[in-house]
């Protein structure tokens, strides 16, 4: 059986104010305004949604899973007016786009929300207290730091990266470059208002985890999103053209912030490269016929290998890929137009950002930072480590 291509499309997308911290609302109260933001612009309503795809939970890291949990479900089923929900998925926004096209196809539900809205939390150490009694957990669950073990870790990855290709502080410091002057064209990013920066002013901003400095790292804030996907044959009479999903795929590789396998760097690649062909091979389509990419970009190593794992060019190669401009607005592959993590928004629970962005640009609707004349985007979304969770969106317009 062949993906469904082009039977279903994301027909409503929706971002609340991404703001550094908001206090006066919560998580939830963000979710609501982003799902009856994203049905408006789809021109539907709540009693039509019938599929869920919520990003996170409650107003914490740990709430944040309890989308594992039923009553977390039956809570949204009575907001969306007492109907059954008939389709759940808990994931990568990637993956959950592909999977809700074959679940609209197959006929197990109609009409499906994804959607995430963090409020008045951080993410990183400060989210989590450091426990004062003997760990219940193993030896090296990074919440016995707090959450401290996101930048160690993909520090040394990027050590290593550094180490055996010869790339430099400058060169993953273009990244945020370019991820940063994206965003002064994109008003509702968080970052763009600061003006553009510098090679220098990234190598020269304090170290974090080395070689991480601070402008290498994603930013933290709260705000929300959410999409609204349909079959082809309901999408076609909406408010907004719709966007095709063509095809889809994730993976799953080792560690949780835990653990590395023995070869980092293979030829073959890992849960991102796999992700990436099952995409290309449902969707039909080749690497070339990319128009603009949403690039998950937790920290600049991740752009670059982003770039190499999923085989827009060579191992090692990515330095030279981002330095010759072909990820700017112009090149070939423009990348994160909206700013990426570095510059837009973290909000948390934030791939879903990337299919947004892309059904932004798909629809010629993303104003002074419009990628001319965009027809298939590919939304990318990884996580829970750097091998860890990971899933790849391709779309289209008509």
């Amino acid at each position: 059986m062949s993906f469904p291509r082009r039977q279903a499309a994301i027909v409503g997308v929706y971002r609340t104010k991404q703001e550094k911290r908001i206090t006066d609302r919560s998580s939830f109260e963000l979710q609501v305004e982003a799902i009856t933001g994203a049905l408006d612009d789809a021109g539907l309503t709540l009693a039509d949604v019938d599929g869920l795809l919520p990003m996170s939970g409650g107003n914490n890291h740990i709430a944040a899973m309890d989308t594992l949990n039923t009553a977390y479900y039956q809570y949204w089923a009575e907001q969306l007016g007492g109907r059954p929900i008939t389709y759940i998925e808990v994931g990568g926004s990637a993956g959950m786009i592909a999977k809700a096209a074959m679940a609209i196809d197959a006929g197990m539900c109609e009409v499906a929300v994804l959607f995430h809205g963090k409020a008045g939390w951080n993410i990183g150490p400060k989210s989590m207290p450091k426990t004062d009694v003997a760990p219940r957990v193993a030896e090296w669950q990074f919440s016995i730091q707090g959450i401290v073990g996101m930048a160690p870790f993909y520090a040394m990855w990027a050590q290593r990266y550094m180490h055996e290709f010869g790339v430099t502080a400058e060169d993953l410091a273009r990244a945020a470059v370019i991820d940063r002057y994206h965003a002064t064209l994109n008003p509702d990013s968080i970052m763009g208002e600061k003006g553009e920066i510098t090679v220098d002013d990234v190598v020269n901003s304090r170290m974090i985890a080395d070689p991480l400095h601070l402008l290498d790292c994603s930013i933290d804030n709260d705000g929300g999103y959410a999409i609204v996907i349909t079959s082809a044959e309901r999408a076609r009479d909406l408010k907004k053209k719709p966007i095709y999903i063509l095809g889809g795929g994730e993976a799953v590789h080792t560690d949780f912030y835990l653990s590395q396998d023995g070869d980092w760097f293979p030829e073959s690649g890992k849960s991102v490269r796999r992700a990436t062909d099952i995409a290309f091979a449902t969707a039909g389509v080749t690497r070339d016929d990319i128009d603009v990419f949403g690039s998950y970009d937790c920290f600049t190593v991740t752009y670059l290998r982003n770039l190499e794992e999923m085989g827009f060019c060579g191992l090692g190669e990515g330095k030279d890929f981002v330095k010759d401009g072909h990820t700017r607005l112009g090149g070939k592959l423009p990348t994160n137009p909206h700013g990426g993590l570095l510059s837009d928004s973290h909000c948390g629970t934030t791939d879903g950002l990337f299919p947004v962005e892309v059904v932004t640009q798909l629809r010629g609707e993303a104003g002074a930072r419009q990628v001319e004349g965009a027809k298939i985007g590919l939304a990318h979304q990884q996580g829970f480590s750097v091998h860890g969770l990971t899933s790849a969106v391709i779309l289209a317009a008509d």
